[in-house]
């Protein structure tokens, strides 16, 4: 392989194109190795997105919520009444 590599090095040389060739070699691997690092990235923040979302499923089943937890009131507020005395409330 490494015969190869040094044959072919030697014959772009003399054809005058090793430039071009470096060139192309250059910007395959950045793309490459760009593309690898976006789906590592993708993965890594994926894998802990599904990590949060089942550590607050465990979370919420492991410990029950309180009513202020769950956007309401801890005070209890039942059905009104009529018993309340007559207010004057013109003035």
């Amino acid at each position: 392989m490494v015969v190869f590599l040094i044959v072919l090095i030697l014959l772009l040389a003399a054809l005058g194109v090793l430039g071009l060739a470096l060139k192309i070699a250059v910007a395959a691997f950045v793309g490459l190795t760009i593309a690898i690092v976006a789906i590592a990235a993708a993965g890594y923040y994926m894998l802990r997105h599904q990590v949060r979302k089942a550590q607050r499923s465990f979370s919420a089943a492991a410990s029950p919520q309180r009513p202020s937890a769950m956007g309401g009131t801890s005070v209890e507020v039942g059905r009104p009444t009529r018993d309340d005395p007559p207010v004057d409330d013109r003035y």
